[in-house]
């Protein structure tokens, strides 16, 4: 017997986990037809799997190594050319030592109190849209943070 578990929208397509008698099937749909499909015994990881399968479907997806290629394209030494870490690296770093400061996480991981904090440092870098950052707002600045 075939049991559909959850589904979701991912851009155009669908995504759809079932349970089946031999563990879980997860579907990618788009217009109707079936694009992907993944098997297997745990439902999390087919339900990753067919997440990456349907954002594999947007024109604009490069994937990782197009991600890598993009990166060594603007910093041709990776992590040790001197345009990342003397431009986005240190002021990552710059805010993470501000956060130590002012949020540092024995305390926050006993109490309270610290979200503007928390919130100052992903502020100060580009770690986040601004879509996030306004989500993660109101979070920190909620009750009990």
């Amino acid at each position: 017997m075939l049991k559909t578990i959850r589904e979701a929208k991912v851009g155009k397509a669908t995504v759809r986990l079932v349970q089946t008698p031999n563990g879980y099937s997860g579907l990618v749909l788009l217009d109707g037809r079936r694009q992907a499909l993944e098997e297997g015994d745990d439902a999390d990881d087919v339900w990753r799997r067919i997440h990456d399968a349907a954002a594999g479907l947007n024109p604009r997806f490069f994937g990782y190594d197009g991600a890598q290629s993009r990166f060594l394209h603007f910093f041709p030494q990776g992590f040790e050319d001197g345009d990342y870490t003397g431009h986005e690296r240190a002021y990552k770093l710059k805010a993470k030592e501000k956060l130590d400061e002012t949020a540092p996480l024995p305390e926050v991981a006993r109490g309270h109190g610290f979200g503007e904090a928390i919130f100052s440092a992903y502020r100060a870098t580009n770690l986040l849209s601004p879509f996030e950052k306004t989500r993660l707002q109101s979070l920190l600045r909620g009750a009990g943070c």
